[in-house]
């Protein structure tokens, strides 16, 4: 039989990864650059240098989670009051008019009626 290509598995690049994790943490220590790193281990990772730098940013660094920039749309604070829904004290909001329509409902206010005679309601 032939030696084709082995099928490689979703995951097996981050399994190879987290398999040399420690050697990546002491190269990065003492300061190889990324790409450096890359070139020696590229074929025994079997993942591109885009998803090699994202690893090590996840991994190795293990970036501080301050919330500037989330992934996957979790939130670390409360969201802040809309507009509308500034209220009395303790942050409770008070029921408005505007707030107590229906979506899509009319608001009150100018009506418009082309047949009134009266030049001033259509300013």
């Amino acid at each position: 039989m032939t030696d084709g290509p082995k099928k490689v598995y979703r995951g097996a690049g981050r399994v190879a990864f987290l398999a040399r994790l420690d050697d990546f943490r002491k190269l990065i220590d003492a300061g190889h650059p990324l790409r450096a790193i890359y070139d020696d281990y590229a074929e025994q990772l079997g993942i591109g240098y885009p998803q090699f730098t994202k690893y090590v940013g996840r991994y190795v660094r293990e970036e501080k989670d301050d919330g500037h920039q989330r992934n996957g749309g979790e939130q670390i604070a409360q969201p802040s009051p809309s507009p509308a829904s500034t209220g009395g004290p303790g942050g409770q909001t008070k029921a408005t008019p505007a707030s107590a329509q229906k979506p899509g409902a009319k608001r009150p206010g100018f009506e418009h009626n082309p047949n009134s005679g009266n030049r001033d309601d259509l300013i």
